[in-house]
């Protein structure tokens, strides 16, 4: 969404704008929603820099903005004019919400606009009194979904905002004044949150979850006195992070967490004929922590942070079919926070190589799941590009010069980059070696062979010999018909590659990996993590993990977001 759009422009209201303070009909429902969002945009970055609990990884803001503009899109595809109902409209936006819903506040946003939804079903219009009982049947639905609530988060608000509207709509129906209200106790709960839950206090932040809601309802209430903000048609949203360098808590947040990991967070839908749903909600909390399980026997969206992102997604497959799966490395999300600040803060702690070593570590690779992942575990700098998207040489010498370390371990992570960075090394006065990766499987089996207390030379040859340690298998489909190294492919069709050689082709993705895995001498390896690329399908990454997992029960096997382009999936065999 853009900037200009997030301000508004205010127009006139859809239909009964009259009656807008005291009721909203369907149409005039979407016009409030639209102004919720778009009231709440300039204000993402802003919730991001709160976000301390449960993990700092800065994306609170984003999460619940993304659930919104779900929820609206998919009120906005059911609008039915003059003649939309606001149950119509709000079950549209809870179903919206659900699909759209991301992290942990994403998930809980959603049971908000269920428990409303829930509420208004046989009414034509929204009123005071229904909204109250909406939001109270909302809080109670996320404390009911979150397996372990605490206080002095968005749940905590939620409540407190729902007892204040059903006071105020017992008095006065209307939907302003019960609005108003129900605005008016978020942000003095929101103002005590601190009070409530420790970390908050220590870290000098009220919570992240709890403002975003009370920003979402002064949007509301901004519509029910008047004021209508347009939501442009293009598709754009905002990308808004953290800005790490208001995040005074960074400077401490080993004070404040005494996890030195933090895991994934990973999120999917579940789907199914009979869902067993507090089976699922109790395997999910043996498995991971901030666990929420929203949904019915149909379909449930879960959400848990877990250090093995793999077994919560093979636990879920034997409940049914897995849908829009998305794992975010919640470490490496905290250390680029953590490596902004320090840019911004020279005097803050760096998480990085740059305040052990003068040796800077750059990676190649393209996508920011693997960009994490590298990041993670220890690149200084990661330049973008790989297959079919080379970094220039130029671009290289950039990030290189960008560094305060005056001697630098170059992984080109693909093997037509190595050639550019052998040139780098003759094009900068710094001491430049390049370890000669050939896929990001094997930059991050090179990254974890670093020894802080080893020299340039030491380092360069025990991550040159990490590269033997790891097999790197890609799943990507054939741009044009073939017969290479004796195997026959067809435009289209899937392709496997065991370190960057064609070994398998076929219409089955998953047939594809196994065929391909079994050259890969899996039975004398213990970790296999698939990283999951921009062209797979939702369930894909479920389905291969399910079937090596069967074939090969010796290998623990994770899943995570590697969002690069081109391949399906890129695997790392340890």
């Amino acid at each position: 969404m853009t900037r200009e759009g997030a301000r508004g422009v205010e127009h006139p209201a859809r239909g009964e704008e009259v009656d807008r303070e005291r009721r909203w009909s369907g149409a005039t429902l979407i016009g409030a929603l639209e102004t919720a969002v778009a009231h709440f945009e300039p204000h993402v970055t802003a919730v991001n820099a709160l976000n301390v609990f449960p993990v700092p990884d800065g994306d609170t803001g984003t999460n619940m903005f993304l659930t919104i503009q779900a929820a609206v899109r998919e009120a906005q595809r059911l609008n039915h004019g003059s003649q939309a109902r606001a149950d119509e409209v709000l079950a549209g936006a809870a179903h919206g919400a659900l699909m759209g819903a991301r992290g942990n506040s994403g998930v809980i946003l959603y049971q908000i606009f269920a428990g409303i939804a829930e509420s208004c079903q046989g009414a034509a219009h929204l009123d005071g009194r229904v909204l109250a009982a909406g939001l109270r049947r909302a809080a109670d639905l996320a404390y009911r979904a979150v397996v372990n609530p605490v206080e002095g988060t968005m749940l905590t608000v939620i409540r407190a905002a729902a007892e204040a509207a059903e006071i105020a709509a017992a008095k006065d129906s209307s939907l302003s004044t019960v609005l108003a209200a129900a605005l008016d106790t978020a942000e003095d709960t929101v103002r005590r949150t601190p009070e409530l839950l420790d970390i908050l206090r220590q870290a000098g932040v009220v919570d992240a979850g709890g403002q975003g809601l009370a920003i979402l309802l002064a949007g509301l209430q901004r519509f029910a006195e008047g004021t209508t903000l347009s939501i442009p048609s293009d598709e754009t949203v905002p990308v808004s992070t953290a800005p790490a360098a208001e995040m005074d808590f960074l400077d401490h947040l080993d004070e404040l967490h005494d996890a030195e990991e933090f895991g994934y967070c990973t999120n999917f839908l579940l789907t199914g004929d009979n869902l067993p749903v507090e089976e699922v909600r109790r395997r999910m909390t043996e498995l991971g922590t901030s666990a929420v399980v929203v949904g019915d026997k149909t379909m449930l969206k879960i959400h848990v942070h877990s250090e093995h992102p793999g077994t919560i997604l093979e636990i879920a497959l034997g409940y049914g079919e897995l849908h829009q799966v998305r794992i975010d490395n919640m470490t490496a999300q905290t250390r680029a926070l953590l490596e902004d600040r320090h840019a911004a803060h020279p005097t803050a702690v760096a998480p990085s190589t740059a305040d052990t070593t003068d040796i800077a570590l750059v990676a190649v690779a393209s996508g920011d799941g693997l960009t994490d992942a590298l990041r993670g575990m220890g690149a200084t700098a990661v330049v973008p590009g790989g297959p079919t998207v080379n970094p220039s040489t130029e671009e290289i010498l950039r990030v290189i010069a960008a560094l305060p370390q005056r001697q630098v371990i170059l992984l080109p992570n693909d093997s037509n980059v190595i050639p550019t960075a052998r040139q780098v090394e003759r094009l900068t006065d710094r001491t430049i070696r390049v370890v000669p990766s050939r896929s990001v499987p094997q930059g991050i089996s090179a990254l974890a062979a670093f020894n802080f207390d080893s020299d340039l030379e030491e380092n360069v040859a025990s991550m040159t010999e990490a590269l033997g340690m790891v097999r790197s298998l890609a799943l990507t489909r054939a741009t044009r018909s073939a017969e290479i190294d004796g195997v026959r492919v067809e435009q289209g069709q899937f392709i496997g590659l065991l370190d960057d050689r064609l070994r398998a082709g076929g219409e089955d993705p998953v047939e594809v990996v196994l065929a391909v895995l079994a050259e890969a001498d899996p039975d004398q390896a213990e970790l296999l993590t698939v990283f999951v690329g921009e062209p797979a399908s939702p369930d894909l990454a479920g389905r291969v993990a399910e079937a090596i997992g069967d074939a090969y029960p010796n290998l623990t096997i994770e899943v995570a977001a590697g969002d690069q382009p081109h391949y399906d999936l890129i695997i790392a065999l340890e």
